[in-house]
């Protein structure tokens, strides 16, 4: 049984009635009670800004050096409003052929490099040919930092290829 938001707020309305009842009718100092509702305060707000990732929005985390791709979002960059898009990946980690992890939604500064190689698999991906993604040698922070240093990077951070067939043990 999942209450949702409506949950959530009806939990953080009650700490809150909880927390004035205290400050109201206690003989504590007020430098007890303002410790405790700036104590208080600062859990909203971190408990707000930690929830989105548990919700499934994409997180900005390094990808795996191996995965399995599922699917691809890509949002181009858009002049007029000043958005500088984004590519979504949805991957799979790969510790060994045989084996895959959750997936996991990822997101990823735009980049023409990137998104000329996203659309190739992608491409592949509707061709029901399962890919295999890899990142190349060096970090990819550094990578998309001189795409947005040079205008045009010489070299892609994630190298796509076709997945082998698994390996099946023999009988």
């Amino acid at each position: 049984m999942t209450l949702g938001i409506a949950g959530l707020v009806t939990a953080y309305v009650l700490i809150a009635l909880l927390l004035l009842s205290i400050n109201l009718y206690s003989n504590w100092s007020w430098r007890v009670k303002a410790g405790a509702i700036i104590i208080t305060t600062a859990f909203y707000i971190i408990s707000y800004i930690s929830f989105p990732p548990l919700l499934g929005w994409p997180t900005m985390q390094k990808l795996p050096e191996r995965f399995k791709l599922i699917a691809v979002h890509v949002e181009q960059p858009d002049k007029t409003s000043g958005d500088e898009g984004n590519i979504y990946l949805w991957v799979t980690r790969i510790d060994d052929l045989t084996s895959y992890g959750a997936p996991r939604a990822y997101k990823l500064p735009y980049s023409d490099m990137l998104h000329e190689a996203v659309i190739k698999a992608n491409a592949k991906l509707k061709k029901d040919i399962p890919q295999l993604g890899e990142l190349t040698e060096g970090s990819m922070e550094a990578d998309m930092q001189d795409t947005s240093k040079a205008g045009v990077s010489t070299k892609n951070p994630i190298e796509f290829y076709d997945l082998p067939d698994p390996l099946f043990p023999e009988k």
